[in-house]
């Protein structure tokens, strides 16, 4: 081979590199047009705000799925754009970074630094791990995991700080990268799956129990939860796993044996040292607080945060404050609040509730009353929502409502339709913004995790499988432990249907006024207006009566009326000292 021969490859890569990021670019370029112009003209009922909001959120979505840009920096760029044409007000995006969620996270970090300082992280790596043979055996024992803390941790986002210590840990000591994304995938997947199995694995299950106990009148108690969600949270959890190790490892990476070097396994055998008894204590602190929030009313957040004090406190904590904040991965906090932004607008806007509403519009008015057909469109639209509602309870709060309505309407049992629609809107894994793990376990920094094109490839798998399930456990599981489908157990009166009503159209009318500052502040101003010319006119007539006005002609009061007290008549009031 000549020199010549051997240079040309060199000389022709970057046209052929340019020429394919030219291709890819103007690919993406079109998507965005086409996105846009198709939501704007194709949406003529929505308000101009919310096709902003909705035209902004599908080109982040595309940002994140089709180019190589930095996701923060796509994050921070679509809240700003939509604040800056006045989809939403400039103070809500910096109360953003004030979001409880931040707190969390950021307490999460300084914890995480701390048990991986103790060595407890080590520890625990071999607890998971010593009896997995293969990498596979070691997937579904980190699944079982999973499935037992969504009973004992009551938050999805609680259980990912507790479990990032533990990823990271197992990863490092893998060392390999496919094997590592694998990883990082199945932590968010098992944590949000699993957390169907119990009534206090999510919040969005409270808030579920609580609307159908007010509209029909049926409470759902932590073991009837149980009885119902575990089933489903099993075969979901271990499906999933069975799907990630098929979907990203080859039979070869899957059958990997597992060693432990001596060393290790003596280090980790050996007795508790002080550190680790102290950081072991300190986590058992966390979860017995978590556990008994309803008695002492600390929530999640709080409690992480007193954690990561704690383990930074002078003298007595594992790390120093400032070595604890050097360890916080800032880019993700920027991430998650620029993301609520996203999630909050989609909200406050409207938009999320119309295109819900119009999905059940058609069941509503009697299209079709077919069992397969209901619980299709019912499964379908609670699966498809975390695209546009990336908070899990706020995503209960807009789809019970209109499930247990629907139920009432058809003659289906609510309850039903409400269990199934909270166990579709729990499947969020399409997105970095779809859920806290999912973002959390994304950001990790020093080891191998998975990216956005990643999670849209597991979810185009994992969700038309749980589609299928859903189906499965809704009309032959469910029915069979005590919950039909088309017998309703209890309907909402018609006072309550009619409650529910008006409180959504109060609703919607105050996200209405909320859309446009500017309209809102010229509507306020007509009123005011009109105020104010009102009161000219009343000024007006009052000073014409009062100068035509003479009490002499109509009658004359006596001095001796005000005199107390009269011996004919009694006080019309007695008072008393004190």
């Amino acid at each position: 081979m000549t020199v010549q021969q051997q240079l040309l490859p060199a000389q022709t890569q970057p046209r052929i590199t340019a020429h394919r990021w030219s291709r890819k670019m103007l690919f993406t370029l079109g998507l965005a047009l086409l996105l846009s112009a198709s939501v704007w003209l194709g949406l003529p009922d929505l308000s101009a705000h919310a096709r902003i909001v909705f035209i902004t959120f599908g080109l982040a979505v595309l940002g994140w799925v089709l180019t190589d840009i930095n996701d923060t920096y796509i994050a921070l760029a679509a809240a700003i754009v939509f604040t800056v044409l006045g989809a939403d007000s400039p103070d809500a995006l910096f109360d953003a970074l004030g979001d409880s969620t931040i707190w969390l996270l950021l307490g999460a970090f300084i914890v995480a630094e701390a048990v991986t300082a103790s060595g407890l992280s080590q520890r625990l790596v071999h607890l998971v791990a010593r009896r997995a043979r293969t990498v596979s055996q070691l997937f579904y024992a980190l699944t079982g995991v999973l499935m037992l803390t969504a009973f004992f941790i009551p938050a999805t986002s609680g259980r990912a700080a507790l479990m990032v210590p533990l990823f990271f840990s197992l990863s490092r000591w893998i060392d390999d990268r496919r094997i590592g994304k694998a990883l990082a995938l199945l932590f968010p997947t098992g944590i949000l799956l699993s957390a169907g199995a119990s009534l206090i694995g999510a919040g969005a299950h409270l808030v579920t129990a609580e609307i159908v106990g007010r509209l029909t009148g049926e409470t759902i108690s932590f073991g009837r939860w149980l009885l119902l969600g575990l089933p489903f949270a099993l075969v979901s959890c271990f499906v999933s796993t069975w799907t990630i190790l098929h979907l990203f490892l080859t039979p070869a990476e899957r059958r990997r044996p597992l060693r432990f070097d001596l060393e290790t396994v003596a280090e980790t055998t050996r007795q508790l040292t002080a550190k680790e008894k102290r950081m072991a204590g300190i986590a058992l602190g966390l979860v017995t607080l978590w556990l008994t929030e309803p008695w002492h009313g600390l929530n999640n957040t709080l409690v992480v945060l007193l954690g990561a004090l704690a383990v930074t406190m002078p003298t007595f904590g594992l790390i120093g404050f400032r070595e604890g904040l050097k360890k916080v991965e800032w880019s993700m906090l920027l991430f998650m609040a620029a993301t609520l932004e996203l999630g909050e607008a989609l909200v406050k806007s409207g938009g999320a509730n119309w295109l819900v509403e119009y999905a059940f519009r058609a069941l509503q008015t009697g299209a079709t009353t077919s069992q397969l057909v209901v619980v299709s469109v019912v499964a379908g639209i609670s699966l498809l929502s975390h695209l546009l509602i990336t908070s899990r309870t706020a995503r209960s709060t807009v789809l019970v409502p209109l499930v247990v309505l629907l139920g009432a309407s058809i003659g289906y049992n609510a309850l039903a339709l409400a269990f199934l629609s909270t166990m579709a809107a729990g499947f969020c894994l399409t997105l970095p913004v779809s859920a806290k793990p999912v973002a959390m376990f994304s950001q990790v920094e020093d080891v191998d995790t998975y990216q956005a094109r990643d999670l849209l490839q597991l979810s185009g798998v994992l969700l038309p499988i749980h589609f299928f399930l859903l189906l499965g456990f809704a009309l032959l599981v469910w029915p069979r432990l005590g919950m039909p489908l088309t017998t309703p157990l209890s309907q909402p009166s018609t006072e309550e249907v009619i409650a529910v009503r008006i409180t959504q159209t109060v609703t919607a009318e105050a996200q209405r006024l909320l859309r446009g500052p500017a309209q809102t502040l010229a509507h306020i101003r007509m009123h005011a207006q009109k105020m104010i010319i009102r009161l000219e006119v009343f000024h007006r007539q009052f000073q014409e009566t009062v100068n035509t006005w003479r009490p002499s002609r109509f009658f004359h009061t006596p001095p001796e009326f005000f005199r107390w007290p009269r011996p004919h008549l009694t006080p019309p009031f007695t008072l008393r000292a004190g």
